[in-house]
């Protein structure tokens, strides 16, 4: 008897914790959800009208990897980190198939399961320079990053790193959390490459 009297107490600090960690997971999805659907109504590509199903869809689908963003979050309470969410330009209403999370030189990616409705999760280091071990080069994180750097609104000209002129090519809404606590959002059709982009 003894034995379980003091297990109930562990229980309900347990349950404490649980509750806790779900209203701090709500809210960050609530602000996520929220910058997102803002950098929808303020982005000047046409397609951006068509993407509000695909963020109510994934305002639950975030919930599958929400509690590590909020655990990088909480180990790196100095740091910016960089999500962004992938959507496929041939699938309305589908929530996101593939997902990044980006802090330091470490990189989490998820890539989503369709029949069993899950994320895959993969751990990457990249280099300095932002390149895997088999030589690809993240450029849209690298130059958002630099771009986060010197300019104050990163995010008011999505047409200098992307088109609406391109017939496939998905749908991206790149969110940054600063440690501040602020969260702001670009929506972004088409990235092209530094190297191949065109004055648009």
């Amino acid at each position: 008897m003894q034995n379980i009297q003091s297990i109930k107490p562990v229980g309900s600090i347990l349950l404490i914790v649980l509750l806790t960690s779900c209203a701090v997971n709500r809210s960050l999805n609530l602000s996520i959800d929220s910058s997102q659907k803002a950098a929808l109504i303020e982005s000047p590509f046409r397609t951006a009208k068509g993407v509000a199903d695909e963020l109510n869809k994934q305002f639950k689908y975030r919930s599958l990897y929400l509690f590590d963003l909020d655990s990088i979050l909480t180990a790196n309470k100095r740091d910016t980190i960089y999500l962004q969410e992938n959507y496929d330009y041939i699938c309305f209403g589908c929530p996101a198939d593939y997902v990044a999370m980006f802090i330091d030189s470490s990189l989490i990616t998820y890539k989503l399961k369709i029949p069993d409705k899950k994320y895959k999760e993969n751990h990457t280091v990249l280099s300095k320079y932002l390149e895997d071990n088999d030589g690809y080069l993240y450029y849209d994180i690298l130059e958002l990053r630099n771009q986060i750097r010197h300019v104050e609104k990163w995010n008011q000209n999505p047409e200098k790193f992307g088109t609406d002129e391109c017939f496939d090519g998905g749908h991206t809404l790149d969110t940054i959390i600063f440690p501040s606590g602020k969260i702001e959002s670009m929506y972004m059709r088409c990235w092209v490459p530094k190297d191949f982009r065109k004055k648009l």
